[in-house]
């Protein structure tokens, strides 16, 4: 049973739909009951934490395997709340500290500065644990940590 409290979100990017959980395996009871794919989850924290606010973005189908054109875009992340432990509404605008694509669905994603895919960008990202600007695996070599307004799927 979705709880609006819980720290486990699925955000279905097709459906506009969100959900909350107080567990993991109520999350994934809901998420085997979707027609839809599990893209991209995104973390408040760094090292894919889950104790500072979790989503799971959902799409219709998965992206395709390469980065020359988007599959999916999110134009603002203004109004897009963590729910776990957050009873001040804390957007999901500017907060983002790890990311993490699933490789069945093959994509990657792309942060923005500004909403509607404006300002400076990141480059293509499957998964990095600090957003900080490290360089180091698949990670960003310019500091995204706590910067996305808006983010693209490919």
């Amino acid at each position: 049973m979705a709880d609006a409290t819980g720290q486990y979100c699925a955000i279905d990017l097709t459906a506009q739909k969100k959900a909350c959980f107080t567990s993991e395996q109520a999350l994934t009871d809901y998420s085997s009951t979707l027609a839809s794919l599990p893209l991209v989850a995104v973390y408040n924290w760094i090292n894919y934490n889950q104790a500072g606010g979790y989503s799971i973005w959902y799409g219709d189908h998965a992206c395709t395997a390469t980065t020359t054109d988007v599959d999916y875009a999110l134009p603002t992340l203004v109004g897009e709340t963590y729910d776990h432990n957050n009873p001040s509404g804390i957007s999901e605008n500017n907060t983002y500290s790890s990311v993490s694509t699933y490789t069945a669905q093959s994509c990657d994603i792309k942060l923005f500065d500004g909403t509607n895919h404006s300002g400076s960008s990141s480059p293509w990202i499957d998964r990095c644990t600090h957003l900080g600007g490290s360089g180091t695996g698949n990670c960003p070599s310019t500091n995204w940590y706590d910067r996305a307004s808006s983010f693209q799927l490919s």
